[in-house]
């Protein structure tokens, strides 16, 4: 049988001399407008030349190890037709002479996104070809899937990293920083000196109002497990090799995910659309490469899931005790798991004892380092009293309401703009309390604590409530596989086909254009600009969610409506599937 090396014919010859001159005409164009008399021209094409080709043995390569490296199908020719984006390179004089929005309408800021959409574009089809054509290779959905968003998060990552660091990010580095260089959290120097500006380069860095000054010297409030995980990358790499750290952390969450599934007995068609979900339409592509404690966070929570199926004690304490690391209001996960694990040990008759020890003796280790570390750098034993906050201060009524809203529909629409495919979750987390999962009240059960309490944080109505969920995606991935798995083709497969592809072009847009992702996340507002100019409706002001000056009646409402439609649909979908076959 001919292998697919002899599916060079004309045509793919001509295809890839045609996306090689599109590459080549868009960066030395590029480079001449930008610096004008451009000497590099020939040397910038046979570097463009040398990319194109090792991004196709790459993407050949992928194509090879998740078809079982058989080659038995032609592949060359969508696999090129794959980066078709790349004719967009052509569009580049129309693109400098369109106004963008303030503050991006400079030359530099249109060659950028231009190139944005190319690459991502790119990104999305070639992973989205590739997983359609090894959709039944054999191999577990999980790795499949992990091995493509290896790929894709990293991807992408590259190109949105040509963003400055915003919100808490640069803090985080900071504090990675000051360890590399001075071996300690002392944050002075680094305010001094503006070390800062090796990463940071949007103006002058201000510490933050809650950091510590202790005997003269500057320590964060922000947790030290984020920074201690970005460390070896940043020390290689500088802020790419953190960003890069947390793009392939973002790959394992959703690998561990699917393994978790595929451990309790999920399969086919719904375990790869699940996989599908956590690939294009879910939080973790918003927050893949982003420096913040919530990526790490999901990575913990599904680890957590892995090793009690497993029955690992020990590293199951070790866990837990980490989810501490990352950031204290990880509490909240914490507590609902140690519950369930105490009453999973409490029915255990043979070996109990033993397997309490274990699990103690995990948990232990790195809660106690995690009190002498707060001990010896603030002179408190718990967070709460580094960060000068009684624990009452956590629960307070007032912000239930926003909050508990806020999570769903927050300052930037929330969850239900970006992810409305996770309207479902709650379908599906009704299913699995009522199926025979192992690990049916365990996965509720943590989320609606989780949920119940988050809403108390003071944060939400100020702060996109989207970043929270970020951690219990996949507790929403396994819900949401048990509503999958008992879709059928009517209303409710055409609604769910409708809101994943809302999904996917949300975070394709965010991709695109990466600037929207910043500063406090408002893309999703300049979104519902641009739709509203577009068919002349104020969008903004008849959904103006949950905008931290401007709570009002309106918001209220808009966010009632919404959960009421939510909750009637999905009990009305579990009603309907309720008396087949439990999964």
């Amino acid at each position: 049988m001919k292998t697919n090396f002899n599916q060079l014919t004309p045509f793919n010859v001509f295809l890839y001399l045609a996306l090689l001159s599109a590459m080549e005409y868009f960066f030395v164009s590029a480079g001449q407008l930008l610096f004008l008399n451009f000497p590099f021209s020939t040397g910038l094409a046979e570097l463009v030349l040398g990319a194109f080709n090792l991004l196709l043995l790459l993407e050949g390569w992928l194509v090879f190890k998740l078809d079982n490296g058989k080659g038995r199908k032609h592949f060359l020719t969508p696999l090129l037709l794959t980066h078709l984006p790349w004719f967009l390179g052509f569009a580049l004089p129309w693109m400098i002479r369109l106004n963008l929005p303030d503050p991006h309408n400079f030359l530099f800021r249109k060659i950028e996104i231009l190139f944005g959409l190319m690459w991502v574009t790119h990104v999305f089809k070639f992973c989205g070809w590739l997983l359609w054509r090894v959709r039944e290779n054999g191999k577990p959905v999980s790795y499949t899937f992990g091995i493509v968003a290896i790929f894709f998060f990293v991807g992408i990552s590259l190109w949105t990293t040509q963003c400055d660091l915003s919100g808490d990010e640069p803090h985080y580095l900071l504090m990675a920083q000051s360890l590399i260089r001075h071996g300690n959290l002392d944050l002075t120097p680094g305010y001094q000196n503006k070390e800062y500006l090796d990463f940071y380069h949007r103006g002058d860095l201000q510490p933050q109002g809650l950091e510590h000054v202790v005997d003269g010297k500057r320590y964060s409030h922000h947790p030290l497990g984020p920074v201690l995980l970005v460390l070896p990358g940043f020390f290689l790499l500088g802020r790419m090799g953190a960003v890069l750290t947390m793009a392939l952390l973002t790959a394992l969450a959703l690998y561990l995910s699917l393994r978790v599934l595929e451990l309790t007995g999920a399969y086919g068609r719904a375990l790869q659309a699940i996989g599908t979900v956590g690939l294009f339409s879910s939080p973790f592509l918003l927050f893949a490469g982003l420096i913040f404690p919530e990526t790490p966070t999901a990575c913990l929570i599904a680890l957590t899931l892995y090793l009690l199926l497993q029955k690992r004690w020990f590293g199951l304490g070790l866990t837990l005790g980490v989810f501490l690391w990352m950031h204290n209001r990880n509490v909240l996960l914490v507590i609902p798991v140690l519950v369930f694990l105490a009453v999973e040990l409490w029915n255990h008759q043979k070996g109990r004892w033993e397997e309490v020890k274990q699990l103690a003796a995990g948990f232990a280790i790195p809660t106690a380092l995690l009190v002498l570390y707060f001990h010896a750098i603030y002179g408190v034993w718990t967070p709460l009293g580094a960060h000068n906050e009684s624990f009452t201060s956590l629960f307070r009524l007032s912000h239930f309401w926003i909050g508990f809203f806020g999570l769903v529909l927050d300052q930037e629409c929330g969850l239900w703009f970006y992810f409305a495919i996770f309207g479902m979750t709650l379908a599906g987390g009704l299913m699995l309390w009522s199926s025979k999962n192992p690990l049916r009240y365990l996965v509720t059960g943590t989320f609606i604590f989780y949920y119940l309490f988050m809403s108390f944080y003071e944060n939400l109505g100020l702060t996109p409530g989207t970043r929270y969920m970020v951690g219990v995606t996949p507790l929403m991935l396994f819900m949401l596989y048990h509503a999958f798995a008992k879709l059928k083709f009517n209303l409710w497969e055409i609604l769910t086909l409708v809101s994943f592809a809302g999904g996917v072009v949300i975070n394709w847009a965010l991709a695109v254009i990466p600037w929207m992702r910043y500063n406090k996340l408002e893309g999703e507002n300049l979104m519902l600009k641009i739709l509203g100019g577009m068919v002349h409706q104020p969008l903004t002001a008849s959904q103006p969610a949950f905008q931290a000056a401007v709570i009002g009646p309106q918001s209220y409402y808009i966010s009632i409506f919404w959960v009421v439609v939510t909750v009637v649909l999905s009990v009305w979908f579990w009603r309907e599937n309720k008396d087949q076959k439990n999964l």
